[in-house]
């Protein structure tokens, strides 16, 4: 049966997950998640959920899914052992040394892939499974075929897949717009939502019209914001198909939110009618069926699109549903034409075009009409600031006074780790031995005036473990006494004076286990090579990888793949692109480029750059010099000591690109940290912007094309080659 996995940004949002239907819910704790700006959830609501869910039979998976330095490895280590105490479902992680530190250390806590590694070919899948990963969530941007290939080639893996909410312009895990433009790190939890922002758009005045072409749309916009993706008509064909689990997006998203997202997909994987609109009133932006089944195409097929584009279209805002259209404006109110009920204290808004042509979102509150029906025309005050809005658009429903959800008592005891426990008593001593800790009292031991049930008593006792982090599990009793067992007289002040004693001890020494550091081994330094400035592998555009597929139609043109290469005057450096939708090409391709480059005498001057997990099995078996580029993001001594016990040819490596300088002392090689006139692309789409963003046909398009976008501070240049978007920020010094 197909699991649901709803998002838990609070306790409250996981308890309402829970409660309408959710099979599990995935959460992060107040460090190390890719969601910061969510509540996220202490360590002791952790606890308190692990209660509820063991007791409803439901699920908790935790992300610990940012990038961490070794200066913050001790803290992440600290905190899995608090976890592994408490037990969840499994870790969904992106940073390759944590998933290296929880199999090595924490083998009870099984491994899942986040969606940020960018896993979206049959090859990602495999290597992840290789490395102990149970269940892999896959990249937002795959068709349902594409998704249907990568389960009937992978059928012994757990795959996830997102089936509602946003959609991230960029693939998650490459984007790298919020790091040069904010200076905040998506990577490490902090992402400021570039895409959801206006820019302008302008023609590529160096080149003719037909690869810059503008269209009749408009030239402010936010043409970086992705539609929300809305999966309930095709979850018949997800499961079908044999998905594991179905993953709706939204930890920063309210209860409500999770309430009623649960509640629609739990109806739906039942077969039961649905009723979106109290989650679209919630939240959502424009919506589609995103990359499942909204695409156009069934996979890289460069066959024409005639499906709506999957922007967002005019405005990244909370769209909700359509609730009226207006008719006219007087005296600051407006007519309105009702398609729905509409009642004092909902919320509506409608979209303000102001001086630079952009869609601005009014919002207020509906106040003055008590109820009206559906059919109905009635006249709505604005506030005194409201832009006057444009006679006959529409009026949407943004909240719904009866759509408040009742909070969920919290008043909810801990979980307690059940220890198994033997009581040895003897004469006058009672010892308790576990494997967390092992405790003695001198108690003297008395006979009973009447035959006492001594097991009965002793689990009683010390199944009341109060506060502490452990409770009782089994309990087995062993009577080296001179007494019978049921002989046997065990003063009750003196047994809770020992249960108190032996569980202080306990938490005690917990505490003094997650303080301790870890030990991972020691590390043998490798004589690696220290890679040419990154800034020096780059194309005439400053893209930084190369594609097997265009470089092998180059060269079949007659232009040497010598030139074709990156150089530092001394080797050829060979750059993956780190998105491929058709593998089985990919790697054909490249295979034909070493076996030219054999022939044309340069293969042993070749150096190439893995820049995602994929590549790592084909050069696996070649043996060929490898590099770890710069999307491989190691980011820690612990990724790099995983890539290095692989059976790659390894010559080098650069440092995760966010950090210009770190301590390496750790590390089994010494990494080239990227300089600082290096600048990898901001976005890296499947979303093509001259149809998506710019609503122009693929009718006569050469799959190419180039603009440049703007904000008052900045200019970005974009890049289309194959339908595939590239955004690159401005040259640095």
């Amino acid at each position: 049966m197909v699991e649901l996995t709803v998002p838990a940004g609070s306790l409250q949002s996981a308890l309402h997950a829970f409660s309408e239907g959710g099979d599990g819910v995935y959460l992060g704790l107040k460090r190390f998640s890719a969601r910061k700006g969510a509540t996220n959830l202490t360590i002791e609501e952790l606890a308190k959920l692990r209660t509820v869910a063991l007791k409803k039979n439901r699920k908790i998976y935790l992300t610990i899914n940012a990038l961490v330095t070794d200066d913050e490895r001790n803290d992440v280590i600290a905190t899995l052992k608090e976890v592994d105490r408490i037990g969840v479902d499994g870790i969904i992680v992106q940073d390759l040394g944590i998933a290296r530190i929880i199999r090595n250390a924490f083998p009870s806590l099984p491994l899942h892939a986040s969606t940020q590694l960018a896993v979206h070919t049959v090859e990602g899948v495999r290597q992840l499974q290789k490395w102990g990963f149970e269940r892999i969530v896959l990249a937002r941007e795959l068709t349902l075929d594409e998704i249907d290939d990568i389960r009937k080639a992978c059928p012994d893996v757990e795959l996830k897949v997102f089936v509602h909410g946003a959609l991230c312009y960029a693939f998650s895990g490459l984007c790298m717009a919020s790091h040069y433009l904010a200076g905040r790190s998506a990577n490490q939890g902090s992402c400021a939502q570039i895409c959801r922002t206006w820019w302008s758009v302008e023609e590529d005045s160096s080149l003719e019209p037909g690869l810059s072409p503008l269209g009749k749309g408009p030239r402010n916009a936010p043409f970086f914001s992705m539609s929300d993706v809305n999966s309930i008509e095709v979850i018949n064909r997800l499961k079908a198909m044999g998905i594991d689990s179905l993953k709706i997006e939204g930890r920063m998203k309210s209860p409500a939110y999770a309430h009623f997202s649960a509640r629609a997909y739990r109806k739906a994987l039942d077969g039961e009618p649905v009723d979106l609109d109290p989650l679209s009133i919630t939240f959502a932006r424009t919506q589609s069926t995103g990359w499942l089944a909204g695409y156009g195409r069934s996979g890289a097929d460069f066959s024409s699109r005639h499906t709506p584009s999957l922007s967002s279209g005019n405005t990244a805002s909370h769209m909700g549903v359509a609730a009226g259209t207006i008719l006219d404006y007087v005296d600051h109110e407006i007519l309105v034409q009702l398609d729905r009920p509409m009642a004092d204290r909902d919320g509506v808004m409608y979209l303000a075009e102001n001086r630079l042509g952009l869609f601005e979102p009014v919002r207020f509150a509906v106040k003055g009409v008590g109820f009206a029906e559906a059919g109905t025309r009635i006249w709505i005050p604005l506030p005194n600031d409201a832009e006057r809005p444009t006679i006959g658009s529409e009026l949407r429903l943004v909240s719904g006074h009866n759509l408040n959800v009742p909070l969920i008592s919290e008043e909810i005891p801990p979980y307690q780790k059940p220890i198994d426990l033997t009581v040895i008593l003897e004469d006058s001593k009672l010892t308790i031995q576990s494997k967390a800790g092992t405790a003695q009292a001198h108690v003297s031991l008395q006979k009973a005036h009447r035959n006492q049930d001594v097991v009965e008593n002793l689990a009683t006792i010390f199944s009341q473990s109060d506060q502490s982090l452990f409770t009782l599990g089994t309990l087995n009793v062993v009577n080296g006494s001179s007494l019978k067992i049921e002989e046997i007289f065990l003063p009750l002040s003196t047994l809770k004076k020992i249960r108190r004693t032996f569980y202080r001890s306990l938490d005690q020494r917990f505490k003094r286990y997650v303080d301790q550091p870890l030990d991972l081994g020691d590390v043998e330094k490798k004589a690696w090579e220290q890679l040419p400035k990154r800034s020096l592998l780059v194309d005439g555009d400053r893209v930084p990888y190369l594609d097997p597929t265009h470089l092998r139609k180059q060269v079949g043109k007659g232009k040497p793949l010598e030139e074709l290469l990156f150089t530092d005057g001394s080797f050829l450096y060979f750059p993956l692109a780190p998105i491929t939708f058709l593998e089985e090409r990919f790697f054909e391709d490249l295979t034909w480029l070493i076996d030219r480059a054999s022939d044309d005498g340069c293969l042993e001057r070749i150096r190439f750059g893995l820049n995602n997990i994929a590549h790592i099995r084909f050069f696996e078996k070649r043996r060929l010099p490898v590099f770890c580029d710069i999307y491989l993001y190691l980011a820690n001594s612990q990724s790099a000591r995983l890539i290095g016990e692989t059976r790659l040819n390894l010559i080098g490596g650069y440092h995760w690109l966010e950090r210009l300088e770190g301590d390496t002392a750790l590390w089994p090689f010494e990494p080239t940290f990227v300089d600082p006139a290096f600048q990898a692309p901001l976005f890296i789409s499947r979303s093509c912007f001259r149809y998506d963003s710019l609503g122009l046909g693929c009718e006569g398009c050469p799959r190419s094309g180039s603009w440049y976008v703007t904000q008052p501070d900045k200019k970005a240049h974009v890049i289309v080659r194959e339908c595939i978007t590239t955004l690159l920020g401005e040259e640095r010094s």
